[in-house]
């Protein structure tokens, strides 16, 4: 035999359960509660969207910043690579690479080389490019430096150590720039190159 509640039965019970929260008050404390509850959710919802919203912007405003500045430093290191290979490499650019991006010289007949399959002295000139257009970007924003190198134009021949202190000449409007060597036939080439360099020699 089945057997069948009737609506009274269902309004019975409803009512039971009213009752045992206590009457209008209580229901309205109740309902109180939960639009405070609702409420407070809310403002904290609109207060995540603001900071997940201001943490988008931020990171927008960064990186439009990193790549204006590594727009023009970028300029500066190619055209620095391409005078120091004397136009055997017309300039540089980037490959995006999983986690990170490589270096790409750009040849004069129109391939290119990652920069880990240049030659040893291309690839010291392509790193000096990089230092150089550096100290551009750093002494544009900032008190400057000294621009310190160590005999790195030790694999360069006459030619490129000429464009490679004629470079050092120009950046020295920006910096005092210190070249470290133990060859005197750079001393030579500098001193023709920018003949206001001052060459000192220090004892043993």
């Amino acid at each position: 035999m089945t057997r069948r509640c009737s609506n009274s039965s269902f309004g019975r019970r409803a009512r039971d359960k009213l009752d045992a929260i206590g009457g209008d008050s209580a229901v309205a404390r109740i309902d109180a509660e939960r639009r405070t509850v609702l409420l407070e959710i809310e403002e904290k919802a609109v207060r995540y969207i603001e900071l997940k919203l201001g943490i988008m912007s931020a990171g927008n405003a960064l990186r439009l910043y990193r790549e204006r500045h590594r727009s023009g430093m970028m300029e500066r290191a190619s055209d620095a690579f391409a005078l120091m290979t004397r136009g055997q490499y017309s300039g540089l650019t980037t490959q995006p690479v999983k986690g990170g991006e490589v270096f790409i010289a750009l040849q004069r007949d129109g391939q290119s080389k990652v920069a880990d399959a240049l030659s040893k002295g291309a690839r010291f000139q392509l790193y000096l490019a990089l230092r150089l257009a550096g100290y551009y970007e750093f002494a544009q924003f900032r008190p400057s430096v000294p621009f310190i190198a160590d005999d790195i134009m030790e694999t360069f021949d006459h030619v490129r150590s000429e464009e490679v202190f004629r470079l050092f000449g120009e950046m020295a409007s920006a910096g005092q720039v210190i070249y470290l060597t133990h060859h005197q036939h750079l001393c030579e080439i500098a001193k023709a190159v920018v003949p206001s360099v001052a060459i000192h020699e220090l004892g043993k």
